[in-house]
């Protein structure tokens, strides 16, 4: 029993330590290891000591010992009530200050303390199991958009689980059991890794079932304020300074397009200090002062932040951007480490865009459509449409970039037509503009407002932005490369001033562009046909496909292994649980014969059962076994042959026959004789047969197949 209670303990803090990738990965920070093994060890000890109680008074007095510790241990405060709510609304990875770390100890320390009791008082291993897998489907569901969990946490928690089961058996642990038990891991570890998040299909996450309760300071679209920024008629002022020059400080991401104003489609959850990471990339550092908040609703960052050091903020999860929430004051200054990802050129032009999903989103136009068309008409489907279009817009002096005091303001349809007409307009239209156009390609485009950083002559990366430094670009996704940054706008070929104008463009580009770099160079490898007039383009293939196919062949084969000892299970159940005393008896001679045969005698559907202890003993006269275990080479059904097997058979004949010829229905205590009987008939028959047959015998199809 102490082994089963130190199993199921052992079970519940792993079922803990599944919420690992929720607290920032697995085996977390120090602050939750500390708190799942204390409070899981805790449940262990209570589980030990209390098992002797009447079980309420054991569950009762567990719970309260599981409340000190989690207390001492995580310290949540007078908020601990709302633990299971900021699991639930806030943004992944959840600091472990928060009383979310309360919520999660005092989970795992009733599952551990529930699992060791269980396994204490019931008589069978399944129930003790229930608790622990309970905490961690809790994990999984609320850590679904979170890292998945390393491969070696399945295989632990395997380990456990077959552990826990062998224990329970107590001293009947046959090669038959031990086979189908390291058979059944195997298939729950390749069936983990087939259905775990990311491979087939997206993870059912617990905290979508919640709304999001962060609001950012206003319900405007950002890139309605475009005009006034620009003008100043909305003042806002950032200095600072960052570890390495970028061309671009992202603000917000604008993905819904209804043919009139690009608008934010985003969940904001609260943030602590670290956010969700993005794809890999350069690691850039910032430190912020906002001298003149002005409209400013969201933080501007060089690419996509993952850390900063003011909390409780808000962030999307898909995007990263981060929001100055509505119920808190502005900050006076921030640092933010952020990663910039930066593709090469040669892999923008082999890289697949990713198909949109759904219809394009905003209404039909001629003019766009036959824009599109004519730039992309001998150009293969893929990147090479994409840079086609951007090298007519940005690169091939056709448009010109507005920089007069007064343009026009805007970005839908409307605007977008007034720009291929007239040939020039600001970055509002130009990344409207591209952005339609990709979509109206089948690819997946969105639009992203920020600012272009003026820096100082000190070389020392500090920056100002004021209104005037209002930008706009367009960022489409790749199947391989996450969202690229295209800058449709042509800086390069300027037409108008005004006074408040910033700095030529040629002044502040980054060193390289590999967008512009990938439109000058020769158009890449031809691609399948385009279906642009389809409207969509299939979707790119999911990653780990093979991955995904070759677990699931592994799981296929082992699933084809285990058919026949399942199956011979099934019927062993079957007979003895006969609809009558008669039949059960039968069914033990039945299963009898099933072992003389998978020790290698010919045993015939048609012998009686004096005949078959008959053929037993002649197998032993002929001296093909002398005890357990000394088979010899007279043939294999040596092992059928012991005395120890003779004498088994000949005891239940006698029951088989008594039962068979009776003219009234056996007693219930004649089924039990039997199956005793049949059960040591079975174990001197394993007892006699090599060690390759006997591991081999519960999936030899034979006596399935022989009836």
């Amino acid at each position: 029993m102490r082994a089963r209670v130190l199993l199921a303990g052992l079970l519940g803090m792993w079922a803990g330590f599944g919420f690992g990738p929720v607290f920032g990965g697995v085996p977390g920070p120090g602050r939750f290891v500390v708190a799942i093994v204390s409070v899981a060890g805790a449940a262990m000890l209570a589980a030990a000591l209390l098992s002797r109680l009447n079980p309420p008074l054991a569950v009762l007095t567990g719970t309260v010992a599981i409340a000190a510790v989690t207390a001492v241990v995580t310290r949540p405060g007078s908020q601990v009530a709302h633990g299971p709510w900021q699991l639930l609304t806030a943004a992944l990875p959840v600091e472990p200050t928060d009383p979310g770390l309360a919520a999660v100890a005092a989970l795992t320390g009733w599952a551990t303390l529930a699992g060791g009791l269980l396994a204490a008082y019931a008589k069978g291993p399944l129930l003790a199991l229930l608790p622990p897998l309970g905490c961690l489907v809790a994990a999984l569901g609320v850590g679904a958009s979170a890292p998945p969990l390393p491969g070696w946490y399945a295989v632990a928690g395997v380990a456990l689980v077959a552990g826990q089961l062998v224990a329970a058996r107590g001293g009947a642990r046959t090669p038959a059991g031990l086979v189908t038990a390291g058979a059944a891991g195997a298939v729950a570890v390749l069936a983990t890794a087939v259905l775990a998040p990311g491979v087939s299909r997206p993870p059912a996450d617990a905290r979508a079932l919640v709304s999001a309760p962060v609001q950012p300071r206003t319900g405007v679209s950002p890139l309605q304020q475009y005009l006034a920024l620009r003008d100043g008629t909305l003042p806002i002022r950032l200095t600072g300074t960052v570890s390495r020059p970028v061309s671009q400080l992202r603000m917000v991401t604008l993905s819904r397009f209804d043919g009139t104003y690009w608008t934010v489609a985003a969940d904001y959850r609260r943030a602590g200090t670290v956010l969700p990471r993005g794809p890999p990339g350069v690691e850039i550092t910032q430190e912020v002062r906002v001298e003149q908040p002005g409209p400013l609703a969201w933080l501007p960052v060089a690419g996509r932040p993952s850390r900063v050091s003011v909390p409780d903020l808000g962030v999307d999860e898909a995007t990263g951007d981060v929001i100055f929430p509505a119920d808190r004051s502005m900050p006076s200054s921030y640092r933010a480490t952020s990663v910039l990802a930066q593709p090469r050129e040669d892999q923008i032009r082999a890289a697949s865009p990713v198909g949109r999903t759904g219809p394009v989103g905003f209404p039909e136009s001629p003019a766009l459509r036959a824009f599109v068309e004519a730039t992309v008409r001998d150009q293969p489907a893929g990147a090479a449409q994409l840079l086609a279009l951007y090298a007519r817009l940005a690169t091939a002096r056709e448009f010109r970039y507005d920089q007069a005091k007064d343009v026009a303001s805007g970005h839908g349809l409307y605007q977008i037509q007034r720009l291929l007409l007239g040939k020039r307009g600001t970055s509002e239209q130009y990344a409207s503009a591209y952005a339609a156009m990709v979509r109206l390609l089948g690819y997946d485009a969105r639009v992203v407002m920020g600012f272009r950083p003026e820096y100082g002559f000190t070389g020392t990366g500090s920056f100002t932005v004021t209104g005037r430094d209002v930008d706009a670009w367009v960022e489409v996704r790749f199947a391989d490369l996450g969202w690229v940054s295209f800058d449709p706008s042509p800086r390069d070929n300027p037409i108008g001033s005004r006074t408040n104008a910033p700095p030529p463009a040629g002044q502040r580009r980054p060193p390289d562009d590999p967008v512009r770099d990938a439109a000058q160079r020769s158009p890449a490898p031809p691609a399948p046909p385009s279906l642009r007039d389809v409207g969509s383009i299939p979707p790119a293939p999911a990653p780990h496909r093979g991955l995904a196919l070759g677990a699931l062949g592994g799981v296929a084969l082992v699933l084809v292994v285990l058919v026949v000892p399942v199956a011979k299970r099934v019927r062993r159940i079957r007979r003895r649980r006969a609809r009558s005393a008669r039949l059960a008896v039968l069914g033990a001679w039945w299963e009898t014969v099933d072992r003389l045969r998978e020790a290698g005698l010919a045993v015939g559907a048609t012998l009686t059962t004096g005949e078959v202890v008959a053929l037993a003993g002649s197998a032993r006269s002929a001296g093909s076994v002398g005890s357990a275990g000394s088979v010899g080479s007279a043939g294999e059904a040596g092992a059928a042959g012991s005395a120890g097997v003779v004498a088994a058979l000949s005891s239940l004949a006698g029951l088989v026959d008594r039962a068979g010829y009776a003219p009234e229905e056996p007693e219930p205590s004649l089924v039990a004789s039997a199956w005793v009987a049949a059960a040591e008939a079975g174990r001197q028959v394993r007892a006699g047969m090599r060690r390759v047959r006997r591991l081999a015998a519960p999936f030899d199809p034979r006596p399935l197949l022989l009836r």
